[in-house]
């Protein structure tokens, strides 16, 4: 099943490192602006605590289109923004921009169901101890929800590699392109087909672990603090 050559070792290599810069770098750029999105949604929808029906209803809306399109349509869609602005319609940056816009969109809401889950007092306890809203997103909120957040993020990464798997479409390399052009489309590529799948299963195994652990500890450490 494994009898690769030397070049397709060195092809499998290429493609994992190109996979893992891609969920590296859509990582960076979805979860800090998936994160603020979130955080909007929970508190600045109807009856929260900070309601602004028109601010939580846009985003709300533009998070449910992009979470609608089918992944591959979304990347053929965004070729004429990425070549109008950055004057390439093909390799990297569509790729990149692709899997930050549907990890944008998916981050937020994970991270807006974790926020709508924790107890509804811990307002009122911030309110009473004359809390900031910065301190209270900081010191009530992200405290009282981190390891659901840690989860969504998990879960939001494996996503993001899944999506990964086919940005060779527009020529963003990767696992999805040794498993599919030179796997399953070679009749003599089925050796690259099952280690890409097997590399890309190895890579899932690793987020869901890590993050399992991450979260596990910090619920310990709030259930400590109790």
């Amino acid at each position: 099943m494994f009898d690769l050559t030397s070049t397709q070792i060195d092809k499998l290599i290429k493609a994992s490192y190109e996979t893992i810069i891609l969920l590296g770098s859509s990582a960076l750029i979805s979860i800090p602006l998936g994160t603020i999105v979130g955080f909007i949604l929970a508190l600045y929808g109807k009856n929260r605590i900070y309601e602004n029906k028109f601010v939580s209803y846009i985003l709300s809306v533009l998070v449910s289109i992009v979470r609608s399109i089918p992944f591959i349509l979304l990347m053929v869609l965004i070729i004429p923004f990425t070549y109008e602005f950055f004057k390439t319609s093909y390799g990297f940056i569509p790729s990149l921009i692709s899997l930050s816009i549907i990890g944008i969109a998916t981050v937020s809401r994970l991270v807006e169901q974790a926020i709508v889950d924790i107890n509804p007092n811990i307002y009122n306890v911030a309110k009473t101890m004359g809390a900031t809203k910065f301190q209270l997103f900081t010191k009530f909120i992200y405290v009282e929800a981190k390891s659901s957040i840690i989860l969504g993020y998990t879960s939001s990464l494996v996503s993001l590699l899944a999506y990964s798997s086919v940005v060779y479409v527009i020529g963003g390399g990767g696992l999805g392109h040794t498993a599919i052009v030179e796997g399953y489309n070679d009749p003599w590529g089925k050796s690259m087909m099952w280690a890409s799948t097997i590399l890309m299963i190895i890579l899932v195994q690793v987020i869901q672990i890590l993050g399992s652990l991450l979260a596990s500890h910090l619920d310990k450490k709030k259930r400590g603090r109790i």
